[in-house]
């Protein structure tokens, strides 16, 4: 009985949509895999941070980064907001802020290049970027 109420409103073309529409969801996932595949394998990770659309600070991730950094009023953010910084080796995160919500720092840590950290109510945000490191053989010297 109910399988027969539900059969009838379910026409060819939305079987036909709802599969185009799961498959269609998948692409973003292998676009970013796929952008994830071109960086180089030497590439150094650069963790940017900037307050209010300014940068304020770059680090790089690597074996030796150990770093706590609190970023306060005089970073730019308004009143008495901090944020609390943490590199430790390859990956970064926001240890520790007095944002009312906490998703900065609900998000843990983030080491691949493409992901990010949001601070909304500071507007902090974190993000990691691939840097190519040249190779002599990558240098031309002009003569």
């Amino acid at each position: 009985m109910i399988k027969d109420k539900f059969k009838d409103m379910i026409r060819p073309f939305d079987v036909i949509l709802i599969i185009f529409l799961l498959l269609a969801s998948f692409v973003p996932a292998g676009v970013f895999a796929w952008q994830l595949s071109q960086i180089p394998e030497d590439s150094a990770l650069i963790a940017v941070i900037t307050i209010n659309g300014v940068e304020v600070d770059r680090f790089e991730l690597n074996e030796t980064a150990q770093h706590l950094v609190t970023y306060t009023a005089e970073h730019g953010l308004v009143g008495n907001q901090y944020n609390v910084v943490e590199v430790d080796q390859s990956r970064i995160r926001v240890q520790r802020d007095n944002s009312p919500d906490q998703v900065g720092v609900n998000m843990g840590w983030i080491s691949q290049p493409g992901q990010t950290i949001v601070v909304l109510p500071h507007r902090l945000l974190i993000r990691i970027e691939a840097e190519h490191q040249p190779h002599e053989e990558d240098i031309i010297i002009p003569f």
